[in-house]
């Protein structure tokens, strides 16, 4: 049979010209024009994106676009900076006109206490920061995640521990005993974010660790007392609100998993001298007794520090469960820490949970919220090894095999420095807490006022934990004691109860939302410890004490208690003139009968300028103009419980009184001020927002003032007056002045490219005003700031007209070549040490006392700066963030107990800091204002670039890596010059000064999130 040529082409032909239609709807090309809804102008820029897709374009400077659509192009998504987006199906037509709303950027909800508002409508300085803007990298503690981000807000670690705390500063502090910590609201409940207990032997790190950071949604920061008042005694220091994610009704299920590995190394060691260098100067300097002591031949090298340090590893596993349906939604997570610390041994654990249910019922006039959040922390400590590792001679070996001390090299010396590679092999140290934080909350719309919500909130934060610590007898540093065994448990409960009404009205033009309510919240702790020496057997370490000869127990209960009434009124007139008053009165059991209540109010009012007829020409350029004045008082209470009674303290063996042939343990009364009462912080706040572009560029510009009377202070008194020499009582004033900058801005805005930035920075300048009742003019202050060297040394003052914590030292001489001047020394007829060749005789008296001291530089910094930066580059993202401080100083503690040849002829001969070779000091310089260093810094905390993979509309694979604290920019010789509250106390801060802090790490870490 012949083929049939004719039947073929017109298959062929028939085939072909299907293809070619099927290829021409398959490449067709949408055009259309994108306008603003309220003025019909075009918009410029905007993003037409196919749903699913990196594919799009932007408009022209006419508004128009146009569109290769692919094959299996379903929807549009039109977006703009500053308004709302819309998602279009597509249909058969080829032309596709949209409009746009204006106002997403001011119509966003901020969460404030007790309510929400809409960014339009605040009149306080209130700041949001969403999951979206958090830092990334290996963060333990949520706080962290804030850093540099909003202005004004300072994040500063207290030590380079995994899972350290940190020291947060709003707007700087406005006290100095009574803690200067703000308040922390979680879901609703305010916490107590305390970290030790009474006896200091502290049984965790961070309590914020319980916190798993991929299950928070957004930070709200409340700075100024027109949005803090509302929190009344605890608002003086601001308020953190931390809303964790949710489910909503009507979502989809989703499974999310997100996971990173990472690795830690020391970004600095202590620059100390060398094997060969330690030699040289003990030959120089050293006694022959102390000379005789140490291997001179050089046959032995060690190096201490990088016997302790280590690259440490980390990684964390997060799985999450969303979902909802009708009006149900739940979020269920759970988590998993591990991450080591650079200091061999050291390391945190946590193992978390999270739920949230919430429901509408009752056709939505019900809404139920329950949030349960859970951790369990795991810690391990090594504290003194660092110290211990830069002084033991590097002459000296690690091991002596066969000795009584473990076999491990040690001094004969009691009191010398001992091997810290016994420290961190022979003591062990864990700490473990659970700490569960909850609530459920109700809001019912009442059927018979329209506007009209009854809201109930019931919550708890329970914590409970124990340390453990135990050293063997032959354990050098337990020589005395022959061994120790110390366990301490502690517990914390609290229970919160608030109600209050809300009603929410238009009236015409005028929009009323009105708040009052009645809060109870009450707090119970307890510390039991347990202490045994003298131990009989080392077998079975702290998990049987039993084998000793020596006990002693104490047991601590604090219990306060805290009743408040609220309300808040926010008024719209015109959609243009805001009003917000508000008022709390607290009660707390801390304070006496008579000062038990305290009123704390506030007011604010907010001009939205550009709604202004006058102002219509100007639409064109901005797109947001408002100013903002509040007006204030805030309290503080962070004093403890039972300050204002009389107490009594158990005495010990040292303190007893003596009957015939037997003596009797007594109990001391401690000193008290029966009177005491709140400080009180008046704020002023004066604020401008601005946007332009439609909010393509947005921020705010602030100006305040915070005077703080009534200081919780303890000050001296004459002995045996009050049964002691130092009474905590209200007495003196702070204030604090400042000035904040922040900017947002979209660069660039496509559909294939993206960049936004943010800056922000933050001015303040802090002084004490008063701090005695008698104005005395030869006051000279309240020295603070205790440092290592000796007891009793302190290198700040607490003066009058210079800031809190101000260094007070003196001024150091310099010979021509700009040498310290350390020759001439002698002593004075009184056979006192004649210093006049060393420092400057201030008062021209002929002696060098404390008179001669001055207040010089102080730790806050100046100025504190943030920088952000994120881009997307089609599937690629790459974000950063740079953190910054000008003119704080920091006493190098590290160096002025290390560098000075004397140290070869203390109780065992002692390493020494490098900078000895250059200051050439024979003793040592505490109180010289040579080791006041400038820590301004400039740091890159985090760099991440990441690539997403969209499988589909239910599948998307990120892989990502981040870098954090890369690159630190400094003049300061110390290893870090971010110095924070090393004390890690409220009662004594020891800021800014450096003394052995725990290194901070620079890490790497892979990670990947999936969404299914």
């Amino acid at each position: 049979m012949k083929p049939n040529f004719a039947l073929l082409q017109r298959l062929s032909l028939a085939i072909f010209l299907t293809l070619l239609c099927q290829w021409a709807i398959a490449q067709r090309t949408i055009t259309g024009l994108v306008t603003d809804a309220n003025t019909g102008e075009p918009l410029i820029g905007a993003n037409v994106l196919i749903v699913g897709t990196s594919s799009g374009t932007i408009t022209d400077f006419d508004g128009t676009y146009s569109l290769t659509l692919t094959a299996d192009a379903r929807e549009l998504t039109f977006s703009y900076t500053g308004y709302q987006s819309q998602t279009i199906a597509l249909g058969s037509s080829n032309v596709l006109d949209v409009v746009l709303a204006a106002g997403e950027y001011l119509e966003e909800v901020v969460v404030v206490g007790y309510g929400t508002v809409t960014k339009k409508d605040k009149t306080g300085a209130v700041n949001a920061v969403t999951s979206d803007e958090f830092n990334k990298g290996a963060i333990v503690s949520v706080d962290n995640l804030i850093a540099g981000k909003v202005a004004g807000v300072q994040v500063v670690s207290n030590s380079g521990e995994p899972g350290a705390q940190n020291s947060i500063r709003i707007r700087g502090g406005t006290s100095i005993n009574a803690g200067n910590e703000p308040l922390y609201v979680i879901d609703g409940v305010p916490i107590d974010n305390s970290a030790h207990n009474p006896g200091g032997f502290s049984s965790g790190r961070n309590p914020l660790n319980a916190l798993n950071p991929s299950d928070i949604e957004e930070f709200t920061v409340l700075k100024d007392a027109s949005a803090t008042a509302i929190y009344g005694s605890r608002g003086a220091n601001g308020v953190i609100i931390i809303t964790t994610k949710k489910g909503k009704a009507g979502d989809a299920g989703k499974i999310s998993y997100d996971g990173w590995l990472s690795l830690a190394q020391p970004i600095a060691v202590p620059d100390l001298l060398s094997t060969e260098e330690f030699i040289t100067a003990a030959k120089a300097n050293a006694l022959a007794s102390k000379l005789k002591l140490i291997d001179t031949t050089g046959n032995v090298s060690t190096d201490w520090y990088d016997q302790v340090i280590q690259n440490a590893m980390g990684q964390s596993h997060n799985l999450s469960f969303t979902g909802g349906a009708g009006g149900l939604g739940y979020r269920f997570s759970l988590g998993y820490l591990d991450q080591d610390g650079i200091v061999k041994t050291s390391s945190t654990q946590r193992t978390s949970f999270a739920f949230n249910l919430n429901h509408k019922l009752l056709n939505d006039k019900l809404k139920v919220d329950v949030n349960i959040k859970a951790a369990q922390t795991k810690d391990r400590f090594n504290p003194g090894v660092i110290g211990s590792a830069m002084a033991f001679a590097p002459t000296q070996p690690i091991y002596d095999e066969g000795n009584e001390w473990g076999g491990y090299w040690e001094w004969d010396d009691d009191l010398g420095v001992k091997n810290p590679v016994a420290q961190l092999n022979l003591v062990q140290d864990y700490g473990q807490s659970v700490r569960s934080i909850g609530n459920i909350q109700f809001d019912y719309s009442l059927p018979w006022i329209e506007g009209l919500s009854a809201k109930l909130n019931l919550g708890y934060d329970l914590s409970k934990g124990d340390r453990k610590r135990f050293q063997p007898s032959f354990l050098r540093q337990q020589y005395a004691n022959n061994g120790e065994i110390r366990l301490e448990n502690y517990s914390r409960n609290s229970g919160i109860l608030e109600t209050y009404l809300n009603y929410l009205k238009e009236f015409g033009s005028s929009r009323l939302d009105f708040t009052a309510g009645y809060s109870y919240q009450d707090f119970i702790s307890e510390f039991p410890a347990f202490r045994a020496w003298d131990l009989n057997s080392n077998l079975l370490g702290f998990n049987n004490p039993a084998p000793a000869n020596e006990f002693s127990t104490t047991n601590s209960v604090l219990q306060n208690r805290l009743i408040s009434f609220f309300g808040r009124a926010n008024y719209s007139l015109l959609d243009r003139y805001l009003f917000t008053v508000t008022v709390r009165r607290d009660g707390s059991s801390r304070f006496g009968p008579e000062n038990r209540w305290g009123t704390f109010p506030s007011a604010a009012i907010g001009w939205r300028i550009l709604e202004e007829g006058f102002m219509e020409g100007a639409k064109g350029i901005f797109s947001d103009l408002k100013l903002r004045v509040g007006y204030g008082i805030t309290g503080n209470q962070e004093i403890g419980d039972y300050r204002y009674l009389r107490t009594y303290t158990f005495g010990d063996a040292f303190v007893q009184y003596q009957f015939g042939n037997e003596f009797i343990t007594t109990l001391r009364p401690n000193g008290v001020d029966p009177n005491l009462k709140w400080e009180e912080t008046a704020s002023y706040n004066i604020g401008l927002d601005y946007g332009f572009l439609n909010g393509r560029i947005n921020g705010s510009i602030e100006y305040y003032y915070k005077k703080t009377d009534d200081l919780l202070f303890e000050v001296t008194v004459p002995a045996g007056s009050n049964l002691t020499n130092v009474i905590l009582t209200n007495i003196g004033s702070v204030q604090n002045t400042g000035v904040e900058f922040l900017i947002n801005a979209t660069a660039v805005s496509g559909p294939s490219f993206t960049w936004d930035l943010g800056f922000n920075a933050a001015y303040n300048r802090n002084e004490i005003l008063q701090l005695d009742q008698f104005d005395d003019p030869n006051f000279i202050g309240y020295p603070t700031g205790g440092i290592a060297g000796a007891v009793g040394n302190n290198i700040q003052i607490l003066r009058v007209g210079f800031p809190v914590q101000s260094f007070f030292v003196y001024e150091q001489l310099y010979d021509e070549d700009g040498n310290p001047q350390i020759d001439g020394v002698d002593y004075n007829e009184d056979g006192l040490k004649n210093l006049l060749d060393r420092y400057v005789d201030q008062n021209d008296d002929g002696l060098i006392n404390n008179f001669d001291k001055r207040p010089f530089n102080k730790p806050a910094p100046d100025l504190i700066l943030g920088l952000t930066s994120t881009m997307y580059i089609g599937n690629l993202d790459l974000s950063f963030t740079v953190r910054g401080a000008v003119g704080n100083y920091v006493y190098n503690n590290v160096a002025s107990t290390t560098g000075y040849y004397n140290r070869l002829n203390e109780l065992t001969p002692n390493n020494m800091t490098a900078s000895v070779l250059e200051s050439n000091f024979k003793a040592p310089q505490y109180f010289s204002d040579y080791y006041i260093e400038d820590g301004s810094f400039a740091r890159l905390d985090n760099l991440t670039l990441g690539y997403t993979i969209n499988a589909s509309k239910k599948f998307n694979l990120r892989l990502y890596a981040t870098g954090q604290n890369l690159l630190l920019l400094t003049k300061y010789t110390g290893l870090d010059p971010e110095i924070g509250n090393i004390s890690n106390s409220n009662s004594s801060p020891r800021f800014g000064i450096d003394d052995n802090i725990y290194p901070r790490a620079r890490a790497f870490l892979f990670g990947v999130n999936i969404n299914l």
